[in-house]
């Protein structure tokens, strides 16, 4: 092993991921007690994550320069430090991290770290997105069995794992894409209902289609199809917030919109937001689970085709996911 390797840092906030980050070279430092050296093979990229740190508009984080970039890492222990017990050279690891995902290796609190049975760009989508899919399903939309439930992104990193759970829960479910090729996808993943904003009216298919309404919409774009979303909930339906792709980069818009509870109110339905960091309590639990329900092959975890090779690459990545051309969990291969 080298004395050093390589990491992505934010030099200089720019606005944006490629002109933002540089590639720097950094000593290896041994792992301490509890600690454990992980080379990472594959960190999971989150562009609007990644761009918004470019910015310094990530509420409960202050980006001062050089700041280390990357938040999901799976790779092998290649050094243990003293009194670490449960891990081993050799084991496969994953572990969501601030600062632990676009660099060559990490040192972490093996507390933090989870073994896995090997160390592919799969496993990584499923501790990642899987995991806050399955969490924002059960812990904050309440999800039962019998409802009806809209996924906007269905085809996303997220999207795909919200459409099987609710899937295997006993829920209809309808999948929003803007392609057919990903269309054919979803269906091959169980979605009742697969909607192709491009060449339908979402509108008119909730109107017609499903006149009670959604008892689930679970919504990571915003913009109009949030606006459809709330306006078709059912009695008690729950509106999940998951992020808003279609806006996020755009100065806030005024709405010449009723007030919400004059939706809401009648139907004693509610708006409810999630982001994964906020609900660390409920994580280990949701990955033992999301883990095994892949293990004995009841979950499927799609990974982007596309390849993306070397820190070099993670401008592109970010970029490409950025323009809505992934079907699945986009990741960089290190």
């Amino acid at each position: 092993m080298a004395d050093t390797y390589r990491k992505i840092v934010i030099h200089r906030l720019t606005g944006e991921f490629r002109s933002s980050t540089t590639i720097v070279e950094t000593p290896h430092v041994a792992p301490g007690p509890g600690e454990v050296l992980v080379r990472n093979r594959y960190a999971g990229v989150n562009a609007i994550f990644d761009q918004n740190l470019c910015r310094n508009t990530i509420r409960y984080v202050n980006v001062e320069p050089p700041f280390d970039m990357g938040v999901e890492a799976i790779g092998e222990v290649v050094a243990v430090g003293a009194r670490v017990e449960g891990l081993s050279v050799g084991d496969a690891v994953t572990n969501v991290k601030l600062g632990a995902g676009y660099r060559e290796y990490q040192v972490a609190d093996v507390g933090k770290m989870i073994r896995v049975r090997e160390a592919t760009p799969e496993i990584l989508a499923l501790m990642a997105s899987g995991v806050s899919a399955m969490v924002a399903l059960e812990r904050i939309a309440d999800m039962k069995s019998g409802e009806i439930v809209a996924v906007s992104a269905a085809a996303g990193g997220l999207g795909h794992f919200v459409v099987q759970l609710a899937k295997r829960a006993g829920n209809h479910v309808i999948a929003l894409t803007g392609s057919d090729h990903k269309a054919a996808l979803l269906r091959e993943l169980g979605a009742d209902r697969v909607v192709n904003y491009r060449t339908e009216s979402l509108r008119e298919v909730l109107a017609r289609e499903y006149p009670r309404g959604l008892d689930i919409a679970y919504d990571s774009v915003g913009g109009e199809i949030f606006d459809a979303f709330l306006d078709h909930l059912a009695m008690y339906g729950r509106l999940i917030v998951s992020g808003h792709t279609s806006d996020f980069d755009k100065p806030i818009e005024d709405v010449p919109h009723p007030r919400a509870y004059h939706k809401l109110y009648w139907k004693s339905a509610s708006i409810r937001a999630f982001q994964n960091p906020a609900f660390p309590q409920y994580f280990d639990e949701a990955a033992r689970r999301i883990l095994d329900l892949y293990y004995r092959g009841e979950l499927r975890a799609l990974v982007d085709p596309t390849p993306f090779t070397g820190l070099e690459s993670a401008a592109d990545a970010v970029e490409y996911l950025l323009a809505g051309r992934n079907a699945g969990k986009v990741v960089l291969r290190l």
